[in-house]
This record gives structure tokens, C-alpha cells and sequence, in this order.
């Protein structure tokens, strides 16, 4: 395949895009072969590709242009800590003005940080540090998927928040204590202890503790909620709860939220369009399935008293 080539897609499970191949006949010799570069054409560093691994990578996470611009970006995108305002012009404005260095200057941000930037007037600046005093107050799973550490999505993310509680006790853990946390494993562990042991990143770390951010989950010391214990997979679209906000709901009562079903699940939430595959096993393992009024009532009165309001499971046709 080549650079310019006209290509034939198609639906791969009926979903996933894919790339059949190239229209041969279409090419008018205008087409040229792709050659991976082997510097960062960003920053000029070597790139590398770790044994093992298909992907290649400038290794300068530090100083790269692109590698701040994205973190940042990623650090205030709605999968982390959720920074009202703050987008990707945002970002690079800040970087390249020099009023941030990384992500450990985002809540540090004031007034003054804004000061002859283009684009930002009185309204923008009040959104954004309102949505930066805001993301202070996010709970910990969130600022663990902002600062990029390799590896660490928000499930891992979720599942390291939910057994080691803070920061702190995360960057203290060993390699071996962190991979029996269920939804981590060794190769995430691995990621996370490299990520703390490096002195630039606990630098990124104190800078984001002395501008307020929260870096414990509340409720840290106050032993076992009305859900721990329980496994909770959710499917399907709730009414009146985002994923998130149903996760952290669960989270919050000491219950585990996972993506995968198994027998050790407690109870599923069925919401609008559940997925096939999930529904499916867990009719066939004849789980407790609750809609979501039965959900409300697991996480306002515990799992006793939702275990009687599980939907019947309807018989599989054939």
C-alpha cells in the first residue's frame, strides 16, 4: 500500500472499520512508498521501539512540543480531570506564551497566566479557572488517567484508586503489590512504579499537591462501605446516569465496577441497547439483572434489599 493509494473498506464484524487493500488500477504514479521516520519530527529525538512492542516512539516526554501540547490537552480533556474551557487551543496558547511547562502548572493558573494571550477574554478566563478549581475536587482515578502514565487507562485507573485510596500510598508500592491488584496486572504495575521513580515526574506531582489538587479519595479511613464486596457490571444506557457517574456512585459505597462478566459478578445493570455479549452470558449464568430503578436501590439500601428485585431472565429462544 501506498501514500496516495485509493483503498477498499469495509465493515470488519460488521463494526470495525478495515482496510481490505489498494485499487491498483486507480494509481496514476503520483503514489509513493511511506519510509517511518527515524527522528521525532517534533523535536528531533531518536526514536525508539521497545522490545517486544509495535509501536515506535520519541522518548522525550519531557521537552517534545507535541508530547506537552498533548499531555496538557489530555491532562483537561473529559476523560481525566474534566477542565471546563480548557482545550486544545488552550493548551497550546499556555505552552508557547511559556505561562505552564506541563501539567504540573495547571492549577497554578491565575488571572495573570492570561495576560495579552489572544482569545481570552474576561468570560473565557473565569470558565477555565472555575473549571480548574473544579477539577481539584475530582476523585483520584481521574488525575491517575491525567498524567499520562503509560499504560494506565481509566479502568487500571479506577482499580488502583479503589485499592490503594492516594497517591502517596501508590507511589510507594512495589511493583509486586501493585500487579495483585485486580484490573492491573504486571505490566501496568511495572508502568506505574517507572513513572513515580522518575524525579521529573514527582516534581509534576508535588507542583500539582501545592496547587490544592486532591490527591486522596475521600472516605479513605472509613473502612468498608454498604457495597464492598459487590461486583457490579453496568451495559446499556441509563437515564439518569452517565458510565462515569454510575461507576463512581458504585465506587463510592465500596463496590467494584467491572467491564467483563463472570461468575463473580453480583448484579448486572441492564440499561437501553445493552450489549449482546454481556447480556447474553449473563442470562445464561443466570445473574441478578437489575434495571435501573433496582439500581437506585442497591446503591440507597445495599444488595439485600436489590437481590429481590433482579429481572427474571426470559428463556433463550429455540
Amino acid at each position: 500500500m501506498l501514500i496516495g493509494d485509493t483503498v477498499v473498506l469495509r465493515k470488519a464484524g460488521d463494526v470495525i472499520p478495515e482496510i481490505v487493500g489498494p485499487v491498483a488500477d486507480l494509481r496514476d504514479g503520483s503514489e509513493r512508498a511511506f519510509v517511518m521516520p527515524t527522528r521525532c519530527p517534533e523535536c528531533g529525538t531518536e526514536l525508539v521501539r521497545p522490545e517486544g512492542e509495535v509501536d515506535v516512539r520519541c522518548p522525550n516526554a519531557v521537552s517534545c512540543p507535541a508530547q506537552l501540547r498533548e499531555s496538557l490537552f489530555h491532562f483537561a480533556s473529559r476523560g481525566a480531570l474534566d477542565i471546563d474551557g480548557f482545550g486544545y487551543e488552550t493548551a497550546t496558547a499556555l505552552l508557547e506564551a511559556g505561562r505552564v511547562r506541563d501539567v504540573g502548572d495547571v492549577f497554578h493558573l491565575s488571572p495573570e497566566s492570561f495576560t495579552e494571550l489572544r482569545g481570552f477574554g474576561e468570560k473565557k478566563i473565569d470558565q477555565i479557572l472555575r473549571g480548574v478549581a473544579a477539577a481539584r475536587q475530582r476523585p483520584l482515578w481521574r488525575l491517575l488517567v491525567g498524567l499520562s502514565i503509560r499504560h494506565v487507562g481509566p479502568s487500571a485507573a479506577r482499580a488502583l484508586a479503589r485499592e490503594m485510596r492516594s497517591v502517596d500510598a501508590i507511589a510507594a508500592a512495589s511493583t509486586e503489590t501493585l500487579a495483585v491488584v485486580d484490573g492491573v496486572g504486571p505490566t501496568i504495575a511495572a508502568s506505574v512504579v517507572d513513572w513515580f521513580a522518575d524525579p521529573r515526574h514527582r516534581d509534576v506531582l508535588e507542583r500539582v499537591r501545592s496547587g490544592g489538587a486532591q490527591l486522596a479519595d475521600a472516605g479513605a479511613d472509613e473502612g468498608p462501605g454498604p457495597l464492598t464486596g459487590v461486583t457490579v457490571v453496568i451495559t446499556g444506557t441509563l437515564a439518569g446516569w452517565s458510565r462515569d457517574s454510575a461507576t463512581e456512585a458504585v465506587q463510592a459505597r465500596g463496590g467494584k465496577v467491572t467491564a467483563s462478566v463472570s461468575k463473580k459478578t453480583s448484579f448486572m445493570v441492564v440499561g437501553a441497547d445493552p450489549g449482546a455479549g454481556k447480556y447474553d452470558k449473563a442470562r445464561a449464568w443466570k445473574l441478578p439483572l437489575l434495571d435501573e430503578a433496582g439500581f437506585a436501590v442497591l446503591l440507597e439500601q445495599g444488595p439485600q434489599a436489590a437481590a429481590p428485585l433482579a429481572l427474571p431472565v426470559e428463556p433463550e429462544d429455540g
